[in-house]
């Protein structure tokens, strides 16, 4: 009976350990493919369109920063094979939706290039946006007060 209870704990912790790791993995696999997206939905921009690319510029370095802390040696190649894959997949994408001749194929491509990108910000945090409104009334955002405060301190 210790034999069969032994084994039935190492296959509990195993398994455990096993399901305990696959989080991780897709958090990885998902900002792998976003780091990807982002890249090629910037140069998309850059090449075919006058539209800016700031925002899309700061997702993905946040990403990357991310990225950079999810990466191990072990899967750095891996990393990189899928970071690649994602990009020509988006590229794909956002080439329907510009070039096609198929009109339904080309709004397809373009919705699809959209939600991706969607999900992708869903994995950062956005700080709150000032209003005009508060802006107007003379509202000083938190941390240009804090900013401030600690300038006047150092004097």
């Amino acid at each position: 009976m210790g034999v069969l209870k032994t084994l039935g704990c190492a296959s509990l912790i195993t398994f455990l350990a096993v399901t305990a790791a696959k989080p991780e993995e897709d958090l990885l696999r998902r900002v792998t493919d976003c780091v990807g997206r982002l890249s090629a939905q910037i140069e998309h921009h850059w090449l075919l369109s006058d539209l800016p690319t700031e925002q899309i510029e700061t997702q993905r370095a946040h990403l990357e920063d991310l990225l950079d802390a999810l990466v191990t040696p072990d899967s750095a190649t891996r990393v990189l094979s899928n970071r690649i894959d994602a990009k020509f997949a988006h590229a794909s994408l956002l080439t329907q939706a510009a070039f096609s001749s198929d009109d339904r194929r080309a709004q397809w491509a373009e919705k699809r290039a959209e939600q991706e990108l969607l999900q992708c910000g869903g994995l950062l945090l956005e700080p709150a946006r000032e209003t005009p409104a508060s802006i107007a009334l003379g509202h000083v955002p938190a941390i240009e007060s804090v900013n401030h405060e600690a300038w006047h301190a150092s004097k």
